[in-house]
């Protein structure tokens, strides 16, 4: 997703990018100085942002795995950012190359970067596009030649709901991908949670440096709903170091305070 910029799809690499602000704080090297500057502004007002983001990152390539293992070979990795660190491509083509992948995301600051890093990568496109536009998403040819919607999909919504506000519907959104999956495909969801340290960080951040981006934080119990209709895969929605964590995963200390919370729903 971009921060606000001129013009909807007008490309301006001098203002920032959420996307890349994010491959900053992931280790990335795909972003420049109005990124790294933005992002240490952000820290300077929410220090433990750059953690949970990495946090997040590492639940994807736990859920990447988990799928995989249960003969998942299609995702639709929605407000996508850059394909670089930890990306679902990368993380599934580690055990069979075969799977295909299509990243949807808005910001035109990533094409080029996407581009790049996709070159010569078989099995895998990105498609810009609105991911709030169901119809579009699903009916785009970049989609449709490689995903067989008849089969089992994993979609994967880690970023993107943070980015809707409650007057644009998401449950509705969710729902309208969700109808459209196979019998034994998955949702997978992560979403920043309520958070007394980010909200106060956002309001210092309005303070010191102007409006900062605009999000929805949601309870974990209010995520519930975006599943409606699919079966919860355990542990259920959890904070992201929970989701069955692996024994080469970062350790944290009390994971149960992580304001990111993430769930999976199987379609029956």
């Amino acid at each position: 997703m971009a921060l606000p910029g001129p013009g909807a799809g007008q490309l301006d690499t001098s203002r920032p990018s959420i996307a890349r602000i994010r491959d900053y704080w992931l280790g990335g090297t795909h972003h420049d100085e109005a990124d790294r500057g933005f992002a240490e502004q952000i820290v300077v007002c929410a220090p433990h942002l750059p953690y949970l983001v990495r946090a997040q990152n590492a639940f994807v390539r736990r859920l990447v795995r988990y799928l995989i293992e249960r003969g998942v070979r299609q995702f639709l990795d929605l407000g996508s950012g850059i394909p670089d660190v930890g990306a679902v491509h990368r993380v599934a083509h580690e055990v069979d190359p075969g799977a295909k992948v299509v990243y949807v995301d808005l910001d035109p600051a990533i094409e080029q970067d996407s581009a790049e890093l996709l070159a010569g990568v078989d099995n895998v496109t990105l498609l810009r596009a609105d991911v709030r536009r169901t119809d579009d998403v699903l009916g785009a040819p970049a989609v449709n030649e490689l995903i067989d919607f008849a089969q089992p999909v994993a979609v994967l919504m880690i970023e993107f709901l943070l980015h809707l506000q409650d007057s644009e519907d998401p449950a509705d959104l969710v729902a309208s991908y969700s109808s459209a999956l196979a019998s034994g495909s998955y949702l997978g969801i992560a979403h920043f949670s309520q958070d007394e340290q980010l909200q106060e960080g956002l309001t210092l951040f309005s303070r010191m440096f102007g409006a900062p981006p605009a999000v929805t934080l949601r309870e974990p119990g209010e995520l519930v709903r975006f599943f409606t209709g699919l079966e919860l895969v355990e542990p259920g929605i959890v904070p992201v170091p929970l989701w069955k964590p692996g024994p080469s995963d970062e350790h944290v200390r009390n994971p149960e305070l992580v304001q990111v919370h993430a769930g999976l729903g199987r379609k029956s």
